[in-house]
């Protein structure tokens, strides 16, 4: 089979107007270290999901931005893709399958061997925690994260996995933990489309998922989120300087905020 002369894929049939993404495969003929290339015949579909850059995420939570170069024929995507190939020691003949999760515009990555195994990270454990933490956003001017408080971060951010966008770590201030006000980054909320002014749900883990509080916000002038939540504050004893992640997700359309004290 000669496959696709534009995208090499030898399964590709050429580009079609297919209306959505769900999971394609970027075949071993498609990609090397420095790029991989699109399938033509998802091409379409995939170009109206995704700008210039966006987020994938592998079953080990490892977390790469790739950027996208569109092209007349081709779209390519460059950027931390040669980190995921380092990382995972891809090899000739592997296979690169890719789940999109719309709620958040980014993409679950599986490698696999020409067998169908799955493939992990290559990385040894240090490189692996390091390129965990790597994937995660800190707020600025927070204080050193100690060694214990590590630990648990690790902990928390490789069970999140199933949370395909970045978490958030922050360390609570006294405008958070005693005047009630928490405001979330705006690379927190932007893909989740908030209204100006209503309310959000917040969800607390801490081993056993708390029931859903509604905390109302409003969306300030640099695009961060002022969320008002005292009740969450004093339900689950939140306290100045304590370390938390905060996730935000889709549930059956409507936006959540996972919330883990570290």
């Amino acid at each position: 089979m000669a496959g696709c002369n534009i995208c090499l894929d030898k399964s590709c049939d050429g580009e079609q107007q297919l209306p959505e993404v769900e999971r394609f495969v970027i075949s071993a003929d498609s990609w090397n270290r420095d790029r991989a290339i699109v399938p033509c015949k998802v091409r379409f579909a995939f170009n109206n999901v995704v700008g210039d850059s966006f987020e994938m995420c592998t079953v080990q939570c490892l977390r790469y931005n790739v950027s996208v170069l569109k092209r007349s024929s081709k779209t390519f995507l460059k950027g931390d893709w040669s980190l995921f190939v380092d990382h995972h020691d891809l090899k000739s003949g592997d296979n690169v399958l890719m789940s999109y999760k719309p709620h958040v515009g980014s993409f679950n990555y599986v490698p696999m061997a020409p067998d169908g195994d799955v493939r992990i990270s290559a990385l040894n454990e240090a490189e692996y925690n390091n390129q965990i933490v790597s994937g995660t956003s800190f707020t600025l001017r927070m204080s050193e994260i100690t060694d214990d408080e590590m630990k648990r971060l690790l902990s928390i951010v490789k069970w999140s996995k199933r949370w395909t966008m970045t978490p958030l770590v922050h360390r609570l201030t006294t405008t958070d933990a005693e005047r009630f006000a928490l405001k979330l980054k705006k690379s927190l909320i932007d893909k989740l489309n908030l209204e100006p002014a209503v309310t959000i749900q917040f969800k607390v883990y801490g081993g056993e998922p708390c029931d859903g509080h509604d905390v109302r916000y409003k969306i300030m002038t640099d695009g961060r989120a002022l969320c008002h939540w005292k009740e969450v504050v004093e339900d689950h004893g939140f306290a100045v300087g304590q370390l938390m992640v905060c996730a935000a997700v889709m549930y059956e359309d409507d936006p959540v905020v996972i919330v883990w004290k570290v």
